[in-house]
């Protein structure tokens, strides 16, 4: 079975510390679907609606190409990526991700995956 693994190392110096605290980090999803997009958007937009064909999703990967965009999860918190090493993850094996919009103030392009 298909098998999506996100897995990393968080670390996070507190002063001029020789070693910095760190996490390890990781997780594994045995999906059924996945759906790859690359999302092109002209001009300022506002709730542009990414879901496509996945209703409900248990883990999403947005990875910024050009410009930048605020994205929001069911409806909350709006959360920005941007072309400078943005990008967002969210992961829950129970599923739960049934909205994913973004906003751009300008030209911007994601890729965007999606599984379930």
């Amino acid at each position: 079975m298909p098998t999506l693994t996100i897995a990393g190392t968080i670390s996070f110096p507190l002063a001029d510390e020789a070693s910095p605290p760190s996490r390890d980090y990781s997780a594994q999803l045995i999906y059924t679907e996945r759906s790859v997009d690359d999302v092109a958007i002209v001009g300022a937009q506002a709730d542009v609606d990414l879901m496509g064909r996945i209703t409900d999703a248990k883990a999403c990967y947005v990875e910024c190409i050009v410009g930048a965009g605020d994205f929001k999860v069911n409806g909350g918190t709006a959360l920005e990526v941007s072309v400078d090493g943005g990008f967002l993850i969210w992961l829950n094996p129970n599923g739960g991700m049934t909205a994913l919009t973004v906003t751009t103030a300008a030209d911007s392009s994601f890729r965007l995956y999606l599984f379930t």
